[in-house]
């Protein structure tokens, strides 16, 4: 195994059935949806990170199946409620659950996944059920703070960087985190080595959010697979923005005001991304991101592993999922 495909096969097998006993539940409204979006094209980096997190210290990662299912059916419910929040009417491609049919059977269907991310640990023997439980309900309350902080940046005229970085390390980082800790779980592995992994997963995130905010501005259209410039437009609260806040002068900070009152259109986009420049911020965010994933690297060589492949699978997924274009 020199790639994630099989752990990928092995989980889209595993989802397969649970889509498929989905089919004689009733009542219909409220599962036809949630069959709906866990057919969308989805990345799945979060089980598969759970199930490599078993594999790197047990030749069988199949008994994490159900962990790294639970993780992805609190995704999914997250995605729905964050649909609903910025009334988004496309996901993956595809309508967003509360556009397809409407805001309630959207709620009551996420309501139903989040129960069952939790049914699905119980079914774990009880002391790896009970360890289980405790560090996914943790990222829960985490991942909801993380999502109502956000909404606070939103009323907000400036927000510090180290606030932001806290408030993705909460909605994106925790739940990636939580999945490599969940799979060392269930592999038995002692506290030590979980708390390492689960900061291995954090940083990922972290570093991975901070450059989705980076080629959202200085991304090519064509490979990033989204229109450049939206968080300008919407005057978002990203790690480029609040750090320009922090490094400009004064005649620097009026211009960004300025733009901040500009109409949503590409003369706006240019003058914050001139701006940008100006301050070196694309270079202070790429070297951001490089820096947290070269601290990422020896923590991860410092695991005490016992499959090497695994290990440099992990090695891999950490660098793509940083050094990427999209």
């Amino acid at each position: 195994m020199n790639n994630i495909s099989v752990y990928q096969s092995a989980f889209n097998k595993h989802l397969n059935l649970y889509i498929q006993s989905l089919n004689n539940r009733k009542p219909k409204e409220l599962y036809e949806p949630i069959q709906y979006i866990l057919q969308s094209d989805a990345k799945q980096i979060r089980p598969v990170l759970c199930l490599l997190a078993t594999h790197l210290y047990q030749k069988n990662y199949k008994p994490s199946l159900n962990a790294a299912l639970s993780i992805e059916l609190f995704h999914t419910f997250s995605l729905i409620h964050d649909d609903i929040l910025d009334n988004s009417p496309l996901r993956r491609g595809k309508k967003t659950i509360h556009t397809k049919w409407n805001v309630n059977r959207a709620i009551l269907s996420g309501d139903v996944l989040l129960v069952e991310a939790f049914q699905l640990l119980s079914k774990y023997p009880s002391n790896v059920s009970h360890s289980l439980l405790k560090v996914f309900s943790k990222a829960s309350v985490e991942i909801c703070e993380g999502q109502q902080e956000d909404m606070n940046f939103e009323n907000l005229n400036s927000v510090p960087s180290a606030q932001y970085i806290e408030m993705i390390r909460k909605k994106t980082a925790v739940l990636i985190g939580t999945s490599l800790q969940m799979g060392a779980i269930v592999a038995n592995v002692n506290s030590s080595e979980q708390k390492k992994l689960y900061k291995i997963g954090e940083n990922i995130g972290i570093a991975f959010q901070i450059m989705d905010d980076y080629l959202d501005t200085f991304g090519d259209t064509k490979t990033f697979g989204k229109k450049i410039g939206n968080d300008i437009l919407t005057n978002k609260k990203t790690f480029l923005l609040t750090k320009s806040i922090e490094l400009a002068n004064k005649k620097q900070l009026s211009q960004i005001k300025k733009i901040l009152q500009m109409p949503a259109n590409t003369e706006k986009i240019e003058a914050m991304k001139n701006i940008f420049k100006e301050l070196h911020i694309d270079e202070l965010t790429l070297n951001t991101v490089k820096n947290i994933h070269q601290k990422n690297l020896k923590q991860i060589k410092s695991l005490k592993v016992t499959n090497n492949t695994a290990i440099n699978i992990l090695l891999q997924l950490s660098e793509s999922l940083i050094n990427r274009k999209k």
